[in-house]
Formats: C-alpha cells, structure tokens, sequence
C-alpha cells in the first residue's frame, strides 16, 4: 500500500519535467534559475504533500504493528531519496534544454511575431507557431535557391495580408458604436482569425510535400489542399492579392 505512495513521488520529477520540456522546446525559452528554484519548490511541495497523506494513513497501522520505528525510517529515506531525485532530474533537463536550444535551428516566437507582424498571443492563440517553425526549417534548407527565397517573401507577404481579414468593415462612423456594429465586427474578425489559421495550416502542409522529392510528392494531397485553401479564401476582400502573393510557391510545387 505504501508502495502506490512511493511510486507517485517518483514520478512527480517526471510529470513537472515533462511539461516544462514541451513548453520551453516549443519556445526555445532556457531554463533560467529564477524557474529552476521555482520548480524545485513546487516539486518539493507535492512530495511533502504526499508524506504527509501516508503518515496520516499508515502510521497508526504501524504503530499498532509495533514498526513505528521503520515506518519513521521508511517516511525520511522516501523524504532524502525524493530530493536527490528532484535535483538529478532537474540537472539532467537542464543540460538536455541547453543541449537542445543551442542545436535548434527554429525560428523563435518572438522573431515570428515580428516577421508576420503578429502579436505573439495570436500566434499562440491561432496554433500557428510550430507550423511556421517548420515552414521556415523547409525553405532554410534551400537556401541559395531564388525561387526559394522569392517563395518564402510571398508566404509572408500573404500571411500579412491575410492578418488583416476582418478588420477592416465600412461601417458607418455614426453606427460604429453600436451593438449591432460590435456583433459584426467580432463576427468578422472571427472569421478572418479562421482563414489565417487555414492559410497557414495550408501552406504548413504544402510545405512538407515541397521537402520530398519530386517523384514522393503526393499530387493528391497538395491538390486537395490548395482546393480547401481558395474555398476558405474565397469570400473574402484581398484573397486575389493573397493567391498571387503564392504563385511562385505553387509554381515550386507545380500547382501554379
């Protein structure tokens, strides 16, 4: 019984590290001290909360087994040996991140935010930063192409024309600040957060079939994807200046 105990407090290092790991890979944030003290305390914390629950629960039992004395032994080794723990772990994360962000060639958010013109908060908000991250890994991969190059200006030039769906209504002056006008606008904006997300998602996809050599590309995929794409584009002002924002994208692809 003791033993369901002892293994939740092994796997508390794994749990917090795991989710810190997903979080700071995916926004090439280091691991600074001011968090690793943080972590190391919360850590800390759910293991003594954890104790606390099995002396609550156990100790009567061994002391009425007349074992108190190794319960008490048993309660302080899972106490000195969950603390050593923490701090391998902890170290053995920290050396990993480094390791991991010095090699990583992704675009930080940050750098996204300001080539896109975007908030960092929309980008997280849309799901559109690993997306993007790759997309630039892809066309990083080629450089010195011109093609390339004129390829991945277009992708951004569409992606900010795109931004700007939904925010920009002829409404009347005098009605703007009505409910009826607020409802629009919030509906338009909506809509047009939702044909950003599919132009990236699009472009994402179209970006991995470009990675593959001309005789693996699958012509189904890229076809269909560029469908759905002008379908999602296709009620809105601008979507001509985003389509021929593309085309030496699509011309690499063979979709021009």
């Amino acid at each position: 019984m003791l033993g369901s105990y002892e293994k939740a407090i092994r796997e508390i290092p794994r749990q917090f590290l795991r989710t810190e790991k997903t979080a700071r890979q995916k926004y090439l944030e280091p691991f600074e001290e001011e968090r690793r003290h943080a972590l190391i305390k919360v850590m800390t914390e759910h293991v003594e909360m954890l104790v606390e629950k099995m002396n609550r629960e156990y100790r009567e039992i061994f002391k009425n087994q007349k074992r108190l004395e190794e319960f008490d032994d048993r309660i302080k080794d899972t106490l000195i040996t969950s603390q050593q723990k923490i701090d391998e772990e902890i170290c053995k994360f920290s050396a990993n991140l480094r390791e991991k962000l010095s090699s990583s060639s992704k675009v930080k958010p940050e750098e996204l935010a300001r080539i896109y013109e975007l908030d960092e908060s929309t980008l997280i908000d849309l799901k559109a930063i690993e997306p993007l991250q790759a997309i630039h890994e892809v066309f990083e991969g080629i450089q010195g192409d011109h093609a390339a190059k004129g390829a991945l200006e277009g992708i951004r030039e569409g992606i900010m024309i795109c931004s700007k769906f939904g925010t920009q209504l002829g409404i009347d002056p005098s009605q703007n600040h009505t409910e009826a006008a607020r409802r629009l606008k919030k509906r338009s904006i909506v809509a047009g957060t939702l044909v950003l997300k599919d132009l990236i998602d699009a472009i994402y996809i179209l970006t991995q079939q470009l990675k593959l050599p001309v005789e693996k590309r699958n012509s189904e995929i890229i076809t269909k994807t560029q469908s759905r794409l002008n379908e999602s584009l296709k009620e809105h002002d601008g979507v001509d200046k985003v389509i021929a924002s593309l085309q030496v994208f699509f011309r690499m692809l063979s979709i021009a």
